[in-house]
């Protein structure tokens, strides 16, 4: 088995504590971490973790010359979408400036660059959407992920973006999610609303390690959808959390999109296609249902 070193910035995030576990137990990788808080993390030989924002792009910059990783992971961004409206100059220096100075240093150290990119570049009119439809975001964090990807793809060629949607999974650091969020209102056992639109197909935090393992494994550039097999609205997958997690489905009320006031616009039918993904990377993924009962399994055992 071929071992690589690895390096992932933003090492707190879901996406990289799924990457971290996955590497540890599928792989020899060795893995370079950096992140801004101190990781909770079992004392590893292959691992060499680094307290340091992705801001400090010099800093960053002179740990990747450093130990000269073969592959680096970008799973640091903002993803909240209201705040990206009102906090825009720090949405376009995390989602474009940070992933395009990333991708320079590892043109710089001939390293294969991976960040993640969403289904908020599109305008929501006719989702689900393949790698070739034309971007036309609403929002300023589809934007500001949009500007990322044309940075990126204009620094380096060894170059993989992973589109992505409503994303979730284990954390130890107190991520918030739209599941994780559905979890808890049902857990305060009061009626809450969920609207009955903001179509997408959630993606497993897991799904993506697994994904970008494949990415790295078989050298693949470019763009590939990663994303659940379900496509459904949110208060369809609010009803399936309850059925997985426990929790009285009567309590969740459907509201009209047009009820729902949030600063910025989210896609009406969003989502992505993800058969190129399936066909070049040989993977299956998950449908949510067995997302969810895998991490409560998670979130129960562990």
């Amino acid at each position: 088995m071929e071992q690589n070193k690895i390096m992932i910035c933003g090492a707190s995030s879901k996406t990289a504590e799924a990457l971290i576990d996955f590497f540890l137990a599928e792989s020899l990788d060795n893995l370079i971490l950096t992140s801004s808080v101190i990781l909770k993390l079992k004392e590893n030989p292959r691992i060499k973790s680094f307290v340091i924002p992705v801001t400090d792009k010099q800093g960053i910059k002179r740990i990747a010359l450093d130990e000269r990783p073969h592959v680096i992971v970008n799973c640091a961004a903002m993803t909240d979408v209201d705040r990206c409206e009102t906090d825009k100059m720090l949405a376009f220096e995390l989602n474009a400036h940070i992933p395009d100075h990333l991708a320079r240093v590892s043109k710089i150290i001939g390293a294969h660059f991976i960040t993640f990119s969403t289904d908020y570049i599109f305008d929501g009119k006719n989702g689900p959407y393949t790698e070739e439809a034309l971007p036309n975001p609403l929002s300023h964090y589809g934007k500001s992920k949009l500007a990322g990807e044309n940075m990126c793809r204009a620094t380096w060629d060894k170059l993989s973006i992973i589109r992505t949607n409503v994303v979730f999974g284990k954390s130890n650091y107190d991520k918030n999610d739209f599941i994780r969020w559905v979890a808890g209102k049902l857990e305060e056992d009061k009626e809450f609303k969920v609207i009955s639109g903001q179509w997408c197909n959630p993606t497993y935090t897991v799904d993506l390690a697994r994904a970008v393992s494949k990415l790295i494994q078989k050298k693949r550039y470019g763009i590939y959808n990663v994303a659940g097999t379900d496509w459904l609205n949110r208060y369809e997958i609010a009803l399936l959390i309850a059925d997985v997690f426990g929790g009285n489905v009567e309590h969740i009320l459907a509201d009209k999109p047009e009820n729902l006031i949030q600063k910025a616009q989210r896609p009406a039918k969003g989502g992505l296609v993800t058969l190129k993904s399936e066909t070049d990377l040989n993977i299956k993924f998950f449908n949510l249902r067995s997302s969810l009962e895998a991490l409560k399994f998670k979130l129960t055992v562990f």
